[in-house]
């Protein structure tokens, strides 16, 4: 039996991922059990800090196969495994390990039938492992050009509206779907913001989301003209909890899509042309899906990864792109969907500014931070209320998240959000 070859970075190889392992997913990529294993190595496939929940693994496979002589060929695949950690309880309290194996398996193959697979929402899954460590294994698509964009910078206009097009038949194939298959999306109703994964006061999550908050409103109170604005994020945070949950919470008379739930400039990756210009995208981390308002995913979106120039001045054109392409999809999938009106889809998105104000302060931080300061972010050392509290502290020194909650914070007021 072959031999496993750790990069040296891998400080500790993780043993569940045997030759056995990536046998089956030899066998299941390749379709065939006729094959032999002759090398497998294993590097990081993220950058330290990018990863809060998971740890990702980019695995290089060799093998022959059956009565094809000697001849040596090559497979890249993506392995996630996801840590089993008490201090981060919510993902199991979230079902995050079968919410996406189940998305990957039978949810992204039927919304890419029902577009005749002209549309790719997510890389192929290979093989999972439920034990001892959630392990999903992908297809790795930086082997079909596939690249990611900057977190730091945000996405310009041209990404933007790729990200519009690619989300609205996102959201169409599944508005669709749920005409025919009335059940498939009641496993998501749990998303970020659920009350289930929100549920303890000292939860890590809550302890997360609080410190940015806090730090949110020390920065603020600072800031001449802001007092107000100051006053009033005060009080929001009083009912923390229940203005995070809120802010997901199903509405009766909403449009209801299946939404990524963590849909930022990290969780999609880019096919650029030789000038650079992208032409593609697929989603990748489909493990916050939620099926509800296409405010969830748009407003996240806005208020974690566009550029304060795109988010300032293109809002309403790449709302107008969203709803064209959602259009057009519905109408095209001629499947009896009633199709929202561009003032509907506003609509949803006004109603959810709250979640794009939990975006903005919960989550952007974290993104813009820069990524010289992010290798030792993770979910589990943010247990730690000395490095959380100093890690915060550095987050929001960052000049772009300054410039951002100066114009993002009195749209928030003026939405009512706070």
């Amino acid at each position: 039996m072959c031999n496993i070859e750790y990069d040296k970075l891998i400080e500790a190889p993780p043993k569940h991922l045997d030759v056995a392992f990536f046998e089956e997913v030899v066998e299941t990529a390749l379709r065939t059990a006729f094959v032999k294993i002759k090398g497998i190595s294993l590097t990081l496939g993220s950058s330290p800090g990018d990863n809060y929940c998971s740890q990702i693994y980019r695995t290089r496979i060799k093998y022959e196969r059956n009565n094809n002589g000697n001849k040596i060929e090559e497979i890249a695949v993506i392995v996630k495994s996801i840590p089993r950690l008490e201090s981060v309880e919510f993902i199991e309290d979230l079902q995050v390990y079968l919410k996406e194996r189940i998305t990957y398996h039978e949810v992204l193959p039927k919304l890419e039938v029902l577009l005749h697979c002209r549309r790719r929402f997510g890389p192929k899954l290979f093989h999972c492992l439920k034990r001892p460590e959630n392990s999903l294994v992908f297809e790795d698509l930086s082997q079909l050009g596939y690249t990611m964009a900057s977190r730091e910078s945000g996405l310009d206009e041209t990404h933007c509206r790729l990200v519009m097009k690619h989300l609205a038949e996102f959201h169409a194939a599944s508005m669709a779907l749920a005409s025919v298959n009335k059940t498939i999306f009641d496993a998501y109703t749990d998303g970020m913001l659920s009350a289930r994964g929100l549920a303890k006061a000292d939860g890590l999550l809550m302890t997360f989301f609080a410190g940015n908050g806090n730090q949110l409103h020390s920065m603020v109170s600072n800031w001449a003209g802001f007092e107000r604005i100051a006053d009033k994020i005060a009080k929001y945070l009083e009912h923390h909890r229940a203005n995070l949950v809120r802010s997901q919470a199903p509405i009766d008379d909403e449009i209801k899509v299946l939404n990524h739930g963590d849909l930022w400039v990290n969780n999609m990756m880019f096919k650029y042309d030789h000038a650079h210009k992208p032409q593609d995208l697929i989603f990748i981390d489909f493990q916050l899906s939620i099926w509800g308002s296409p405010g969830i995913d748009l407003n996240y979106f806005f208020y974690t990864s566009l550029s304060l120039d795109v988010l300032q001045h293109k809002r309403p054109e790449l709302l107008k792109v969203y709803h064209a392409r959602l259009v057009d999809t519905l109408l095209g999938l001629d499947m009896g969907v009633r199709v929202p009106t561009y003032e509907q889809i506003v609509k949803e998105v006004q109603r959810r500014e709250s979640y794009g104000f939990f975006a903005n302060y919960g989550i952007f931080p974290t993104i813009s931070q820069d990524k010289a300061q992010t290798g030792d972010n993770n979910l589990d050392s943010f247990n730690d209320a000395e490095f959380a509290k100093k890690k915060i502290e550095q987050m929001f020194q960052s000049q772009r998240l300054v410039d951002t909650f100066r114009y993002t914070l009195p749209q928030f007021e003026r939405a009512g959000v706070f």
